[in-house]
């Protein structure tokens, strides 16, 4: 993989976790971002401007591992709801309603 590719990635992950908070600011998505991702503020936002110079292999791999998690997470919420919205559903097509 390229350092470029490596960067551009680095930036992505980070941008994309970045929108999924921003609907609370964006100055209270960059805290929470650098929080989650053990990064400072102050490079959570050079990602979000896409200004990224370096990024080392500990650290894209740190970041890395952190979207993965998250998104499992949110994967699996996602998938409860469906369950919990089927049997919902179930319950009102058996049930009379």
């Amino acid at each position: 993989m390229s350092g470029s590719t490596i960067h551009e990635q680095f930036q992505d992950m980070i941008c994309d976790e970045v929108q999924s908070r921003r609907g609370q600011g964006l100055k209270t998505a960059f805290i929470e971002v650098a929080r989650f991702f053990g990064l400072t503020e102050r490079r959570v936002r050079a990602a979000w401007h896409h200004e990224i110079r370096t990024v080392s292999a500990d650290e894209w791999q740190a970041v890395r591992d952190r979207r993965v998690a998250a998104l499992r997470a949110r994967q699996a919420q996602i998938a409860h709801e469906i369950d919990l919205l089927a049997a919902r559903l179930d319950e009102g097509v058996g049930g009379g309603r």
